[in-house]
């Protein structure tokens, strides 16, 4: 009797994450929509006749529209549906990159990615509130489990766009490749995510009130130090994602395949980090593991400025991939469980955050390149030192005001 119950639980569970899949394919889309023109920015530059600096910019144009779409996300929420909000975004994104497939102006392209990454930003916030709100109660694994997503989308995002160009296909077609997956998310949504508890988490009308959530004045100041952790991390490791593959074709002097293929071994290093840190958690406090990690991150970006063959390139990528893998998802699941009260809404703050950080790196790295191509990659580990004192200074913090 024990057996067939224990049985019936656990496929009781497996149905409950199968229907999350849909949720976590978002954080498959956010790589995929921004990183898949990556390796080939120096093809459009000779196609729009500007430089691959220049070009680059588009990474920051996407990310500030996310930033946007998910600080007004609950703002959605106080007058639609959040089903009506998904599927609304995923058929506008769709549209959006088929006519991108088309666009012959670069300005063109960079309003549309901030409009893109808006919608983006809004589906994010909304698919990780499913999440938040779903009966599954280990909410750390569940959080580890739908970032790693990022990654996965990351591996494949850099392929798109380097074998178009090796098989003498235009990189627009990249834009067509997104939309079609945008539009099999759009359609497992509404096949698989609203059922049973989901459509009722998809149903409600939210409204959340800032006044009940930050009461606690200690509280605020360790999310705001949080916010600003999300902040330069991820500004450290969009640096190293976006900007490395064309840094190795100019400075390193590698082709389109291999600057591709180091984003590859990055990205399949950060899969298996998060592997390794989603069996330990719980039995290491989280913030001793961020601080590992970022430690790990640092030396791999000097080891990789300092590399000078390709088998060393692509070694400290693995190491970096270690050292990026599981500091966001444990970023995101401590800065929304500060509180016990709208957790929904500190994670879209984090989120947003995080995405401030994408946002201006690209930006940063454009003005240093501008001067010195050489140290243009640089940047990424002043993010990761400061990110890093930031951790230890919120350990310490937190461990004064537990003496109190």
């Amino acid at each position: 009797m024990n057996s067939y119950s224990e049985k019936g639980k656990t496929w009781d569970l497996i149905k409950a994450y199968l229907h999350q899949i849909p949720n976590f394919l978002t954080l498959f889309l956010v790589p995929i929509t921004f990183l898949s023109i990556g390796p080939a920015l120096i093809e459009m530059g000779k196609d729009f006749g500007r430089t691959p600096e220049n070009i680059n910019l588009i990474f920051t144009f996407f990310p500030a529209g996310m930033v946007a779409g998910q600080l007004t996300s609950t703002f959605w929420n106080r007058r639609f549906k959040r089903a009506n909000i998904i599927t609304s975004a995923y058929s506008i994104l769709t549209a959006i990159n088929i006519y991108l497939f088309f666009a012959k102006n670069l300005y063109v392209y960079f309003i549309l990615s901030i409009i893109g990454g808006y919608l983006l930003g809004i589906n994010y916030v909304q698919s990780s509130e499913n999440i938040i709100a779903c009966n599954i109660k280990n909410k750390d694994r569940l959080f580890i489990l739908m970032i790693t997503f990022y990654p996965f989308g990351a591996l494949v995002a850099p392929l798109i766009s380097s074998n178009l160009v090796n098989n003498n296909i235009s990189w627009r077609y990249t834009y067509l490749i997104v939309a079609i997956l945008i539009f099999i998310t759009l359609i497992l949504y509404i096949l698989i995510s609203l059922r049973g508890q989901n459509r009722i988490i998809a149903e409600e009308i939210q409204k959340t009130s800032v006044r009940e959530i930050f009461v606690d004045r200690q509280k605020n100041i360790i999310f705001i130090i949080t916010l600003f952790i999300a902040a330069v991390y991820v500004a450290s490791e969009t640096v190293i994602a976006t900007w490395s593959p064309t840094y190795l074709r100019l400075v390193k002097g590698l082709d389109i395949t291999s600057a591709a293929f180091s984003i590859t071994i990055l990205m399949i290093c950060m899969i298996v980090g998060r592997i390794i840190v989603s069996i330990i958690v719980g039995k290491v406090k989280a913030k001793m593991i961020m601080v590992v990690l970022s430690g790990i991150a640092i030396v791999s970006i000097i080891f990789f400025v300092l590399a000078d063959t390709k088998s060393r390139i692509f070694i400290a990528m693995a190491i970096a991939g270690i050292g990026f893998s599981a500091m966001y998802p444990l970023i995101v699941s401590s800065g929304s469980t500060v509180y016990k009260k709208g957790r929904g809404l500190l994670a879209s703050l984090v989120f947003a955050s995080a995405y401030l950080g994408k946002t201006l790196a690209p930006y940063i790295t454009k003005l240093i390149a501008n001067l010195n191509l050489t140290f243009s990659i640089t940047v990424a580990l002043i993010f990761s030192g400061v990110s890093t004192l930031l951790i230890i200074f919120l350990i310490f913090y937190e461990r004064k005001i537990r003496n109190m």
